[in-house]
C-alpha cells in the first residue's frame, strides 16, 4: 500500500469478492511496515472466471481500492493500493474544468429542455480534496430554473451530490488525476443560460437536433455532428473565461454574441479536435472498463461497508449488487 509516493505504516486491508451468487468483504489483515501486506486467494484459476476479487483500504476516510483480480495471471506483479494524502476544500483549492459537454433535447411538449450535463475535473494536487467546514469538495451553479437534478452513471455517487441555492454540491472526494460528473436535468424554459466558473479549458453545447430557430452567444458555431445517428447542432469553445452563454430562441442577434478574432480561432481549432466524438468513446469504454470499472470496484466496497454496518436494507443493498456485477462484467 502506497500513500502517494510512500509506503504506508497503518491500515487495514479488506478483501472483497463479487460473483453471481456472493457479493461481500470476505478477509481482512493489517498493513505491515513498509507497506506490504499479505492476503492468501486459495483455488484462484488459471483462467479467467466470473467472480472478481479485489481489495480496499480507509485511509483518513476515504476509500480507495486496488485493481480487480480474476486470474493468477493478474497476481504475477505486486498488487497495489494507491492512497493520498487529503487537502480541505476551500477558496485556494481550484479544480478546472478540462472537458465539459452540454446536451440539450426540447421536450416533447416543445416548450424547455431536457439536458445531460458532463464535466470532467482535472485534480492537480498530490491529495485528494475532500469536502470541510469551507464548504463541499466541489459545486458549480447549474443553469437558473433547472429541475429535477439527478446525477448519472459517473464518478459522481448519487448519494453523494445535493442540489440547493441554483448549485450543484459534492461531498464525495476528488482523488488526483480526472473525474467525470454526470448531471442530468430539465430546463422549462425555452430560453436559457449556463454559468460557466473558473476557466472551461473545452466547452461544447450539443442541440438535438431539430430545434427551431436558436440564437447562441458566448460560444461560437461550428459543424454539426452526429452521434449514434443523431444529429446535433454544435457550439464550441476552448479557454472559455468566467462567463455566461445565453440561448435564445429565434435568429436574432444576443447581448455579447460577438466574439474577439482569438475565440472564433481557438473554437474553429476544437471544432477538428472534436471533443463530443471524444465524450461518446470515453462514455461507452467507461461502462465497462477503466475508470468506469474502477468506480464500479468503489461502490462494491461502500455497498460492503454499509451492509456490514446495517445501514441499508436487504431489498436495496440486493438490487445494488445486481446493477455493480451487472458493471463488472461488462
Amino acid at each position: 500500500m502506497l500513500i502517494g509516493d510512500a509506503p504506508a505504516d497503518t491500515g487495514t486491508v479488506v478483501l472483497h469478492r463479487v460473483s453471481p451468487t456472493f457479493t461481500g468483504a470476505v478477509d481482512s489483515v493489517r498493513v505491515e511496515r513498509g507497506g506490504a501486506f499479505t492476503m492468501p486467494l486459495a483455488g484462484l484459476p488459471d483462467e479467467a472466471t466470473d467472480d472478481v476479487f479485489f481489495a480496499s483500504v480507509r485511509y483518513r476516510n476515504v476509500l480507495y481500492v486496488g485493481g480487480a483480480v480474476t486470474t493468477a495471471d493478474d497476481l504475477v506483479d505486486p498488487y497495489v493500493i494507491l492512497a493520498h494524502p487529503t487537502i480541505a476544500a476551500g477558496p485556494g483549492v481550484s479544480l478546472p474544468i478540462r472537458v465539459r459537454n452540454f446536451f440539450a433535447v426540447r421536450e416533447g411538449g416543445g416548450s424547455g429542455w431536457s439536458v445531460s450535463d458532463l464535466f470532467e475535473l482535472r485534480n492537480d494536487f498530490q491529495a485528494t480534496v475532500v469536502a470541510s467546514e469551507a464548504g463541499a469538495a466541489w459545486s458549480y451553479a447549474l443553469p437558473p430554473g433547472a429541475l429535477d437534478v439527478e446525477v448519472g452513471q459517473s464518478d459522481l455517487p448519487p448519494g453523494a451530490a445535493s442540489f440547493s441555492g441554483g448549485r450543484l454540491h459534492s461531498s464525495a472526494p476528488i482523488p488526483p488525476g480526472e473525474s467525470v460528473y454526470l448531471v442530468r436535468y430539465t430546463i422549462p424554459t425555452d430560453e436559457f443560460t449556463i454559468p460557466l466558473e473558473g476557466v472551461t479549458e473545452s466547452m461544447e453545447l450539443l442541440i438535438r437536433e431539430p430545434a427551431g430557430d436558436l440564437s447562441v452567444a458566448g460560444l461560437m458555431s461550428t459543424d454539426p455532428v452526429t452521434l449514434e445517428d443523431v444529429t446535433y447542432r454544435r457550439f464550441a469553445g476552448r479557454e472559455v473565461a468566467p462567463s455566461v452563454v445565453t440561448v435564445g430562441s429565434g435568429s436574432r442577434a444576443l447581448p455579447g454574441s460577438r466574439l474577439p478574432l482569438v475565440a472564433v480561432m481557438l473554437a474553429l481549432a476544437l471544432a477538428l479536435v472534436g471533443a463530443a466524438l471524444a465524450f461518446r468513446s470515453r462514455v461507452q469504454a467507461a461502462a465497462t472498463t477503466g475508470g468506469g470499472r474502477r468506480r464500479a470496484l468503489v461502490e462494491v466496497a461502500r455497498l460492503d461497508e454499509r451492509w456490514n454496518a446495517g445501514t441499508i436494507e436487504a431489498e436495496e443493498y440486493d438490487r445494488r449488487r445486481r446493477e455493480l456485477l451487472r458493471e463488472l462484467g461488462g
